[in-house]
Order: C-alpha cells, then structure tokens, then sequence
C-alpha cells in the first residue's frame, strides 16, 4: 500500500500553460490561440532536452531559455525579433508571479494532510526560481520545506535516481511504499520507475508515448478534478 506521496511541481500542481500562454500573447499576439496547446508541449520538450546544458555550462541558462521558446516557435514557422525573444523570459517570470493552486489540488492536499500522508516533492529548476513558485503557491501550508527537493539546491536531476533515493531518505520510507506524481514521461515517469516507485503519468496535455517508450506507470490521469478523485480514493493508492 502507498504510504507517501511526492509531487512533481510545474505543470503538475499548477498548470504551466497559463502564464506561458499570457507571456505569448503579450510578446506574440499574432500567434494562432488554436496552436497555443501545442506550442507550449513543444516549449517544455525543448526545456527539458536543454536543460542538462545549462547544468554542464554547455550553455548559460540565459541561452537555454532563450533558444527554447525560439526553437518551438520555428516548430510553427513563426520566426519574431531577437528583442521579443529576449524578452519572453521576463514576460513569463511576471506571468509566473500570478499562478494559484488549481481548487483541486488544494482540496486534495487537505484531504492528505488530514489522513497523516507523508508529502514530499522533486522538482528539477534552479534554486531560486523554483521556490519562487512554491512560495506563490504557497505549498509550505502542506509540505514541510526540507521535504521539497530542487535539483540545483541537491546537485541531483530527474531523472537520476537518485534524488528519488534522497526523497526517501526524507521521508524516511522505502522505495515500495511511495507514490511519484509528474507530468513529464522522461524526468518523472522513467526516473522514479527506475528508483522503484509507483508512479502516475499525470497526462493533462495529452502527450503521446514515444516510439521505444512502454507505458510503465501505474495510471495515468488526464485532468485536475480526475487527479482530485484518485488522491482522494483510498482504494487508488492500494497496489
């Protein structure tokens, strides 16, 4: 039976997509709304696919996310002024400043809480960035701040397992008895499988599984309020 459980941050207790969308519209407001969806996957793709150089110095992490919104732009064939993709990040920083708790998420942090279940989360970001948001989320009401784990503050990246293994060490319970929910299939899902983890696929942006990938999470969940009701079931956190 699960006994903890942790969370990935972006795109999973909060939804992403909004203060991206409102730093795209700002900067790009030519930009077709229809394509914003998948505009912002291709956004976290190259994130995620760049992110490591800005760890090795491969890159500053001024260049990574400068050329992560240019790349997924170029996906779409829209090609904006250095100067408005300069500018995107500060755009998006403020926008970040205004995210919120989904009203789901919220009630099923309470319902945990009250129930005793040890809560934790990993997230991989810089430090300070990282719990900028936490603090605008203000996920410390729920989650003790030495159970928040940020890759730069740790010098341990999902999906290392590693960082997974530090998890337990906080939570002071085993690899069987956690639960790890995220959004990304190669960060989250594949790296708490290979800690030895219970792992949901939190899939509200309908990402498909790549060629070579198998679907090696328990469920996958595809939207706030059925994330909600799974936390809140008991029977769902029985193996």
């Amino acid at each position: 039976m699960i006994q903890g459980i942790v969370f990935d941050l972006d795109d999973t207790l909060y939804e992403q997509q909004a203060p991206f969308a409102a730093a795209i519209n700002t900067l790009f407001p030519t930009f077709p709304a229809d394509k914003m969806n998948a505009l912002f996957i291709r956004f976290r793709y190259y994130s995620d696919f760049h992110y490591m150089k800005s760890i090795t110095g491969e890159w500053s992490l001024e260049k990574m996310r400068y050329e992560r919104i240019r790349l997924a732009l170029a996906d779409f064939d829209f090609a904006p002024a250095d100067a408005d993709l300069d500018a995107f990040q500060t755009a998006y920083d403020r926008a970040l400043q205004t995210i919120t708790l989904p009203v789901e998420i919220s009630t099923a942090l309470d319902s945990l809480v009250q129930q005793d279940v040890p809560l934790g989360i990993i997230t991989n970001g810089p430090v300070e960035r990282q719990t900028d948001k936490l603090e605008a989320l203000q996920l410390t009401r729920w989650i003790a701040p030495e159970k928040i784990l940020i890759s730069d503050g740790v010098q341990i990246q999902k999906p290392d397992p590693r960082i997974f293994k530090l998890m337990e060490e906080r939570l002071d319970l085993s690899a069987e008895s956690l639960l790890y929910i995220g959004d990304s299939f190669d960060n989250d899902i594949v790296g708490a499988k290979a800690a030895g983890w219970s792992v949901w696929w939190f899939n509200h942006q309908a990402r498909e599984i790549l060629a070579g990938q198998t679907a090696i999470f328990e469920k996958e969940i595809t939207s706030f309020t059925d994330l909600n009701t799974a936390l809140t079931n008991k029977k769902s956190l029985q193996r």
